[in-house]
């Protein structure tokens, strides 16, 4: 029989030594294709769907960063394949069924090994649903939410100032940011991730979509997007030039989403 993985507070216990810094919480963030995009604007909701590394149906979140890459590796040649953001009023953390200091799906494929012991679990790393570590992470590790919106790793804390030698897990962490460089993982592994496991509506949480600007603009306004600025959810344009990667494009939609942050009032500092 399989002895049961300990439980481990080390990572947590990390973070809460670092005092809560007050700041306004982030808004969520749900990046999709353009064909599931109109599948959960179609169903008015995000609902959760069979998670591998948990076994169960979970719906993904990240907080504040428009951190999920769309799949494919070739050149987006049509809307229905570019990247969708939807994002989230900042209340819909308090859903949360766990929360995480990085992607669990790229740790769960060992792309973390180089870094994080293969003794270390996914649990280990596990905020639990406590909404005040979000930021008390980032203020330990990015000391601004601008920083790590930028996901500026440059500004990440040195790991001898960040973290005494026995602090296992918080020293792997820190490692594992600064790390990033030509063939590390890109920016999810500082990027927060929140998982509910229950259907999210579009009604009363979603604040903006981040869409092609061929399907937002003064000449023409999608029917099923118009729809929803109807009802008073913004619709923000990025530009869409047929034929680059797929990173391109997500560059333009971090670029419109931060611009967007900016004009709420929603990023504090130290």
């Amino acid at each position: 029989m399989t002895s049961p993985s300990p439980r481990r507070d080390a990572f947590r216990v990390w973070i809460d030594n670092q005092s809560d810094p007050k700041w306004k919480l982030l808004p969520l963030t749900h990046i999709t294709k353009g064909v599931m995009a109109l599948d959960i604007i179609n169903a008015g909701s995000i609902q959760p769907t069979h998670c591998e590394v948990f076994n169960e149906p979970l719906a993904y979140f990240f907080y504040g960063r428009p951190a999920y890459r769309v799949g494919g590796d070739g050149a987006v040649k049509v809307e229905a394949s570019c990247p969708y953001c939807f994002i989230f009023d900042s209340a819909l953390i308090s859903k949360a069924k766990n929360i995480f200091a990085f992607d669990t799906g790229a740790f769960e494929k060992r792309l973390y090994k180089h870094h994080l012991s293969e003794e270390m679990k996914t649990h280990d790393f596990s905020l639990e649903v406590d909404i005040t570590r979000p930021n008390k992470i980032i203020a330990k590790t990015f000391r601004s939410q601008s920083a790590y919106l930028d996901g500026d790793l440059t500004k990440v804390v040195s790991v001898e100032d960040g973290a005494e030698p026995w602090e296992f897990h918080a020293r792997a962490y820190l490692n594992l940011l600064k790390s990033q460089g030509r063939n590390e993982p890109d920016d999810r592994i500082c990027s927060i991730e929140i998982v509910l496991s229950e259907a999210v509506p579009l009604a009363g949480s979603l604040k903006a979509v981040v869409v092609p600007h061929t399907l937002w603009s003064e000449g023409k306004q999608t029917p099923w997007l118009k729809e929803i600025s109807d009802k008073g959810i913004e619709i923000l344009p990025y530009l869409f030039v047929p034929g680059r990667h797929p990173e391109h494009y997500h560059a333009l939609l971090e670029l419109a989403v931060r611009k967007k942050y900016e004009q709420w009032g929603v990023i504090d500092e130290e």
